[in-house]
């Protein structure tokens, strides 16, 4: 039975596998990096479990921009290549989005590589529209869409 939680510290090693596996052609978030995620907003780093495994996590954050514009913020999503299409990544991002709802959000957000067809087709399907093209977004001077979804 899938499980989704909160992120412990214990689960940090079988997310960094799960990153080294599902961006191979970035650089990886660091296990600082995902720390001070997790300091910063622990309550938007989630992951889904089965038997102990870690499947797939989730990252996201608040913006508080205005108190009457709260944005929710997608970070990161990764799947273990094991366990993609079959629904873990859908009920991350859902768990986020109903978590933002609960904390009176209105909006969010997140930026997909242009040229990842399957991610951009993932998040349109979810209710994500494309915003704005956004030129040398990444480090290797690849574009981005800004996608926003209205919750």
């Amino acid at each position: 039975m899938l499980k989704l939680r909160n992120f412990s510290l214990s689960d940090l090693n079988q997310i960094m596998e799960i990153e080294r596996f599902s961006f191979p052609n970035r650089k990886k978030y660091s296990k600082d990096y995902f720390k001070t995620l997790y300091q910063k907003y622990p309550e938007g780093l989630v992951v889904a479990e089965k038997e102990r495994k870690i499947l797939g996590y989730i990252v996201g954050e608040i913006e508080n921009r205005v108190p009457a514009k709260r944005v929710g913020k997608f970070i990161s999503l990764a799947v273990a290549p094991d366990f993609r299409k079959m629904g873990v990544g859908r009920k991350l991002v859902n768990f986020l989005i109903n978590h933002f709802k609960k904390k009176r959000v209105k909006e969010i957000s997140l930026h997909v590589r242009a040229k990842n067809k399957l991610n951009l087709s993932f998040y349109k399907k979810l209710g994500f529209k494309k915003q704005k093209e956004i030129k040398n977004y990444y480090q290797n001077g690849d574009s981005a869409f800004l996608m926003k979804k209205e919750i």
